[in-house]
């Protein structure tokens, strides 16, 4: 049983030590454009909830498709999330309302390094998705956190990024 577990821990090793490096930070969150919790829940919650989110998201995204020699550094500059805050609905509580007409907008800047630390890609990154349809949403992702937010994120590595990286 031991061996077996040893066993375990040296196949998750290797693997994490193939994975790309992907650092995320968050720089002057308090002038985000949309982030707005409503007066239901705790504002600070609701903010470390959506950027542990959008942090995993880049860094799964990074680790699973760049190269294991690459490092990814990601300085988000602002969010506007889908939807807006509708006071006072639903029971005199505040709702997230998203229509057809709300989408999201992630803008951030970033720098690709290959395994000399040298500069392979950096720009700043607007990324929103106006033809993303409510009732999309509400079959794919109503379930889960920040699922159109996220969306824009693994949209941008499988459209954008990945496919840049290959043609080097």
């Amino acid at each position: 049983m031991k061996k077996l577990s040893t066993l375990i821990a040296t196949a998750l090793f290797c693997l994490s030590a193939q994975a790309a490096e992907v650092k995320v930070e968050f720089v002057k969150k308090e002038q985000f454009k949309d982030i707005d919790s409503g007066a239901n829940q705790s504002q600070a919650r609701f903010e470390e909830k959506l950027f542990s989110v959008l942090e995993s998201t880049f860094k799964k995204q990074g680790e699973k498709q760049l190269p294991k020699d690459m490092t990814l550094d990601v300085s988000v500059l602002d969010i506007d999330l889908a939807g807006h805050v509708a006071r006072g609905l639903g029971m005199g509580q505040d709702i997230r309302q998203v229509s057809d007409k709300d989408f999201p907008r992630i803008l951030f800047y970033m720098i690709l390094r290959d395994k000399n630390n040298n500069i392979v890609f950096q720009g700043r990154q607007n990324l929103k998705n106006n033809d993303m349809k409510h009732g999309e949403f509400r079959m794919k992702g109503s379930q889960s956190d920040f699922y159109m937010e996220t969306m824009l994120i693994d949209k941008w590595f499988d459209q954008a990024l990945v496919p840049a990286v290959n043609r080097l």
